[in-house]
């Protein structure tokens, strides 16, 4: 077998330092994605306070991942608001009890490849008398993320709508 003289091969030295460094960038972004990559979560940031709160006015964070709202309904109700809700907003319950529902957006391929299956969570406990607190969370995922969105924000305030009926 020849020999390759190291001084007559078409990559040197420097370049094989800077495809190694290339790699590491490219695996170290791979990683940061891999454990980043989901925006939003299941657990609001909110918590029922009180005075903080007034009757059927929203609370939302910048992004509309996590928001929520004092009903003026009792729990009972807020199941069913909140059923329809994310059913009109094209999604299927996958998890439903007398505190909570789970429910991922339908896909669609349009626009965006990919759009929908953002996973909506709205949890709810009765309050002060016929009143019950809600929160809503949205959790986009890695793939398909472009053509979704947050959908806490509209979540409340259609619940909002249809409890005020």
């Amino acid at each position: 077998m020849p020999r390759v003289n190291v001084a007559q091969s078409p990559l040197n030295e420097d370049d094989m330092i800077g495809a190694k460094n290339l790699s590491a960038r490219i695996a170290s972004l791979l990683a940061v994605l891999a454990t980043t990559g989901c925006a939003g979560t299941h657990v609001s940031k909110f918590n029922y306070e009180k005075d903080a709160y007034k009757v059927n006015v929203p609370v939302k964070d910048e992004g509309c991942y996590d928001a929520s709202v004092l009903l003026g309904v009792d729990a009972a109700r807020t199941k069913d608001v909140a059923s329809k809700v994310v059913v009109a907003l094209d999604s299927t319950v996958t998890e439903s009890n007398d505190t909570s529902l789970h429910a991922e957006r339908n896909r669609h391929i349009g626009l965006f490849l990919g759009s929908g299956g953002e996973e909506l969570a709205v949890e709810w406990k009765p309050v002060e008398g016929n009143k019950t607190f809600v929160t809503a969370t949205t959790k986009t995922g890695f793939v398909g993320g472009a053509g979704q969105k947050a959908w806490s924000c509209e979540i409340v305030d259609k619940m909002v709508e249809l409890a005020s009926k």
